[in-house]
């Protein structure tokens, strides 16, 4: 779709037609789930958070700037009613401060790894752990924007991040992952503040 039939696309769902919105949900829609599924173990706790996103972005349509910006916004608001949704079901326990903790910042594995086993590993996370690792290492959110969307301090945000990638590390190396392959999850590249 080019960007003058999507700014058409946008005007008409913004002035309530519903053909154009289901032909919004229906391009768009796969995008936003992608982006909520995910935060979430359980399919039916993440289809709630899809619902309420695609919800949000269309009645709030109008409020979109530039149609050129549409993935980045989309993206925003599917994040917010994800941690919403995880919110809503009382699930902040296992957030815990382990910023006493020192280890070595790692990043993502280079090698290219089948992405079932990858999706699986990061389910397997706390929920804390989880959380902080997609909105850092997913979706590309800098520590300071993670601690207040999260509501917690920066330090909380890189101790989660580091803990959940040693969580990360060890679980696919239970997977069949060899030491020399999860190797390369460790790199000294500088923190985003």
């Amino acid at each position: 779709m080019d960007q003058r039939d999507l700014e058409k696309l946008v005007k008409k769902c913004a002035a309530g037609d519903r053909q154009a919105q289901h032909r919004f949900f229906q391009k768009y829609g796969p995008y936003v789930k992608g982006v909520v599924r995910k935060y979430f173990k359980s399919t039916d706790q993440a289809d709630d958070a899809f619902i309420k996103a695609m919800f949000k972005i269309l009645t709030n349509i109008d409020q979109l700037e530039k149609t050129s910006s549409l993935f980045g916004w989309m993206r925003r608001i599917a994040v917010n009613e994800s941690l919403m949704e995880l919110r809503s079901i009382k699930i902040n326990e296992d957030l815990e401060d382990v910023s006493e903790y020192e280890t070595e910042l790692e990043t993502r594995q280079q090698q290219d790894m089948d992405l079932e086993i990858v999706h699986r590993a990061i389910e397997s996370l706390p929920e804390g752990y989880r959380r902080v690792f997609n909105l850092y290492e997913i979706d590309g959110f800098k520590h300071r924007e993670i601690a207040d969307i999260l509501d917690i301090s920066i330090n909380t945000s890189k101790s989660q991040l580091i803990m959940a990638k040693k969580r990360l590390r060890e679980k696919l190396l239970e997977l069949g992952f060899r030491e020399d392959q999860s190797s390369d999850l460790k790199s000294n590249k500088p923190s985003k503040n």
